[in-house]
């Protein structure tokens, strides 16, 4: 792939081990290294999760070490104890390396989650997946390195559809524009009407919010978010204000749940076996922030 023999960086500007003492890169020559880079709210990295758990099972005795590089997307992904729980969550036993100042993530010029890369015993990286599948040839390529023979994990077809609704943020850094009208009174700029005609991808908030950099934070409770997908699944990252925040969910005006948001992280707020255009309403009753909207 990088058409010469690239070695591997070594590690930087790590804060913390999880799972493992520190490592350096050049204590594991001798070793097959697969170095993952992931942050624990990313949908895409919490679906390859399970294919990474099952090489550590199947080949950590035969001479592979993985490494996951929790590189953090939003500024509550920094907050150790919401890494350590999510690896607990996950059932991730390998070793977890924080790299909250990304170093480590710019040492190998990476630019996406997931991002995995496989390193041989002399320390040159020879294999590289970015993004979700490709779960065939990461292990065939972990079996020619280690000079093993065993039966691949079973690999589930990626089933996106053209149009699938995409990631869609909600800060502005991120976010080319929100649908509903902002007006102004005495307490400042940050009241939404939602006119409620909606178009398809698009964040439409209603009542008293803020657009922050990474997210919109509801002001004053309570507040909207409307949003029409095309997908089977919606998973939506939103942290409390406060200990807590209630939200009741509407799939085309009808309820269909209350969920509790009670900690910074991914939140499944829709599941059905077909694709199909839908509306998705959630009416919180407490101060939130909302993240991003994800797909499946």
């Amino acid at each position: 792939m990088f058409g010469v023999k690239v070695k591997a960086p070594e590690f930087k500007g790590i804060k913390k081990w999880l799972n493992s003492k520190p490592l350096r890169m050049e204590n594991l020559e001798g070793k097959v290294v697969l170095v993952d880079f992931w942050t624990y709210t990313c949908i895409n990295c919490r679906r390859t999760l399970p294919y990474v758990k099952k090489w550590h099972g199947k080949y950590a005795k035969k001479g592979l070490t993985i490494i996951g590089v929790h590189s953090p997307e939003f500024e509550f992904e920094k907050d150790v104890r919401n890494v350590k729980k999510a690896v607990k969550e996950f059932g991730l036993k390998y070793p977890i390396a924080i790299d909250n100042d990304m170093e480590t993530w710019r040492v190998f010029d990476n630019m996406y989650w997931p991002a995995k890369y496989l390193i041989d015993q002399e320390g040159y990286i020879v294999h590289v997946n970015f993004g979700e599948g490709g779960y065939a040839n990461t292990e065939m390529e972990i079996q020619r390195l280690l000079g093993v023979s065993k039966k691949l994990e079973k690999t589930a077809p990626l089933s996106y559809m053209f149009d699938q609704s995409p990631e869609t943020y909600t800060g502005f850094i991120n976010n080319p524009g929100l649908g509903s009208g902002l007006v102004c009174d005495k307490e400042g700029c940050n009241y939404y009407i939602d006119r409620e005609d909606h178009l398809p991808n698009i964040v439409y908030p209603d009542g008293r919010w803020e657009q922050e950099k990474d997210y919109l934070e509801l002001k004053r409770a309570p507040g909207k978010l409307s949003y029409v997908f095309n997908a089977r699944e919606v998973n939506m990252v939103m942290s409390p204000v406060g200990k807590k925040a209630k939200a009741d969910i509407f799939i085309d005006n009808k309820k269909k749940d209350t969920i509790i948001i009670d900690r910074a992280t991914m939140y499944n707020v829709f599941k059905n076996k077909k694709y199909k255009e839908r509306e998705l309403t959630l009416v919180f009753h407490d101060k939130v922030r909302v993240y991003v909207y994800t797909f499946g």
